[in-house]
C-alpha cells in the first residue's frame, strides 16, 4: 500500500512538472511573438531636440496675449450672465 502512494505521488509529480515546463515553453514563445509583433517600437529613434533646443513660432508676447484671452473665455463660461440665467 506504501508502494502505490508513493508511486501514485511521483506520478503527480511527473504531471506537474511537465504541465510546468508547457506553460515555461508557451510563455517564452508567447514573447517571442510580442517581440517580433513591436520590434519596430524597440529599434533606436532619431534622435529628437531636447525641449529646451525647440524653436518657437510665436513670441513671448503672442503667447501672453493669447493666455490671458483664453482665461476671459474660461471666466466666462465658467460664470453665466444674468441675460443667459
Amino acid at each position: 500500500m506504501l508502494t502505490t502512494a508513493r508511486s501514485l505521488a511521483g506520478k503527480f509529480h511527473d504531471v506537474v512538472d511537465r504541465m510546468i515546463a508547457t506553460l515555461h515553453q508557451q510563455r517564452a514563445i508567447d514573447a517571442r511573438r510580442v517581440l517580433q509583433r513591436y520590434r519596430h517600437l524597440l529599434e533606436t529613434q532619431p534622435e529628437t531636440l531636447p525641449l529646451n533646443e525647440i524653436d518657437f513660432v510665436c513670441s513671448e508676447e503672442e503667447f501672453s496675449e493669447n493666455a490671458h484671452q483664453s482665461d476671459a473665455r474660461e471666466r466666462g463660461a465658467s460664470h453665466p450672465s444674468l441675460a443667459r440665467a
